[in-house]
C-alpha cells in the first residue's frame, strides 16, 4: 500500500455567511466608522506650539474631566521621562525624618485647605471650627419645610451660611474659624497585610 499525503484545503478565502449578512446590515455603520476615522486622522495633525495653541491648551485642560486628565498625565509620566521628572518635582517629596517618598500636597484634616507638605508649618496658618454647624431655625424666616424642603441641607449651608451657627463658638456659618493652629494632613488608612 502506498502512503498518500493528506489533502490540504485552503479555507482562508472563504467567508462565513453570517459575517456577510452582518456586513450588509452594517453598511451605514461602516460609513460612520470611515467618517470617525477621517476625523481622528485630522486630529493627529501636529499643532504648532505657540501662544495661541498654549492658550487653547489651557482652555482644554480647564474643560476636560478630572478622570481623563489623570489618565493622560499617568500615560505621559509612564512614557516621557522629562514629564515624570517635572511631575515628581511638583507632586512628591522626601519626608524629612524617614526619607520616605510622600505626596507633596495634602488636604488639611481641620480646614480642608490644600497645603504644601514641603513648606515649614506656621503656628497660625490654619483656622477652623472644631464644632458642628447647626441650623438656626430663627434665621429661616417664613421657611416652610413642607413647601421649601428641609432647612439643614448641604445646598442651604452653601447658599445661606448666615442661617447656621457653629456649636463651638456660636459664630454663624460665615465666621472665621475660632481655633488657629498648624495644617495637619488627613490620617492615612493603614493597609492590612
Amino acid at each position: 500500500m502506498e502512503a498518500t499525503e493528506p489533502e490540504v484545503i485552503d479555507l482562508t478565502a472563504l467567508s462565513d455567511s453570517s459575517e456577510e449578512e452582518e456586513e450588509e446590515d452594517s453598511g451605514h455603520e461602516d460609513e460612520l466608522d470611515d467618517e470617525a476615522k477621517s476625523e481622528s486622522d485630522e486630529e493627529t495633525i501636529e499643532v504648532p506650539v505657540d501662544r495661541t495653541s498654549r492658550a487653547r491648551l489651557h482652555e482644554a485642560i480647564a474643560a476636560v474631566s478630572e478622570e481623563r486628565l489623570r489618565r493622560i498625565l499617568s500615560h505621559l509620566v509612564d512614557t516621557i521621562p522629562a514629564v515624570e521628572s517635572a511631575l515628581t518635582h511638583e507632586l512628591v517629596m522626601l519626608k524629612r525624618k524617614t526619607q520616605d517618598v510622600i505626596s507633596r500636597w495634602e488636604a488639611c484634616s481641620n480646614c480642608d485647605e490644600e497645603f504644601d507638605m514641603g513648606t515649614r508649618r506656621e503656628e497660625d496658618e490654619c483656622s477652623f471650627h472644631p464644632g458642628e454647624l447647626e441650623v438656626n431655625e430663627a434665621e429661616f424666616v417664613d421657611w416652610d419645610e413642607a413647601c421649601h424642603g428641609p432647612m439643614d441641607t448641604a445646598d442651604n449651608r452653601r447658599s445661606y451660611p448666615e442661617n447656621f451657627t457653629w456649636s463651638c463658638c456660636e459664630g454663624n456659618g460665615m465666621s472665621e474659624g475660632c481655633v488657629r493652629g498648624m495644617h495637619r494632613p488627613l490620617p492615612r488608612k493603614k493597609r492590612r497585610m
